[in-house]
């Protein structure tokens, strides 16, 4: 089956897609293209055509191409040799596969912030935390996408390991990428803030044993949940009866 164009999106009815001002710096156009994604306008595997989805935002080809380029950076797009740009896509495996990575490597992280409750680190978190509690009652899906991903960044990098922090920015696209299913899937940002409000919380307990379960119940089971969904077969639309 061919994958649907950026020209399809346009036509959507409650679109994402819409023009912004002709004078946009790249990082408007990089959020317009976001919330397309976070709204499934732009969906995985889906080509992505310069010329179409510059009419589309209003903007200039050179802009939007240093947007692209920086949505390919972080991982959102993926640039295919000669077959141009398309939506990065994931698999079930592929999820479960970094859920069981990012558990290890998360929860070495909380235990080191958990060894010093008190400190700069645990309130550099609680600050990560607020911004994002913050993004998801102002109901705003990217900067909530934004401070949900910031809010693990700052997990990572306060610990003080220098080696997760080499790390980091390998793992975040992956992260995005899992956390854009989401968002489209199961579409829950007050379950994933009451899970990071619990972590926080766990932390600052100092409880080695309760920060392992609770980083595995936020990133395992959450996965696992995830991909149960991603598996269930879809109910078609009901046909009216005659």
């Amino acid at each position: 089956m061919a994958q649907p164009d950026a020209t399809s999106a346009a036509g959507s009815a409650h679109r994402a897609l819409r023009p912004v001002s002709g004078g946009t710096r790249k990082e408007e156009v990089v959020e317009a293209i976001r919330r397309a994604l976070l709204a499934g306008e732009l969906a995985p595997g889906q080509r992505v055509k310069e010329v179409e989805l510059a009419a589309v935002l209003n903007v200039s080809r050179p802009t939007l191409r240093e947007a692209l380029h920086a949505l390919i950076h972080e991982g959102a797009l993926v640039q295919e040799p000669y077959k141009g740009i398309r939506v990065a896509e994931t698999s079930p495996e592929v999820l479960l596969d970094l859920a069981d990575v990012r558990v290890s490597l998360e929860a070495m992280a909380a235990l080191r912030l958990a060894e010093d409750p008190q400190g700069a680190g645990v309130a550099a978190l609680r600050q990560a935390l607020d911004d994002h509690e913050a993004a998801v009652r102002r109901a705003d899906p990217v900067a909530a996408d934004l401070t949900h991903l910031e809010f693990h960044r700052t997990l990572w990098l306060a610990s003080g390991n220098a080696m997760l922090t080499k790390i980091w920015p390998l793992v975040a696209a992956q992260i995005r990428m899992a956390m854009t299913v989401d968002q489209l899937t199961r579409d829950d940002p007050q379950r994933d803030l009451e899970l990071h409000r619990r972590l926080v919380e766990v932390i600052e307990s100092g409880d080695a044993t309760r920060v392992r379960a609770e980083v595995d119940l936020h990133i395992r089971s959450s996965a696992e949940e995830l991909v149960h969904l991603m598996r269930a077969p879809q109910k078609s639309p009901q046909q009216p009866q005659s």
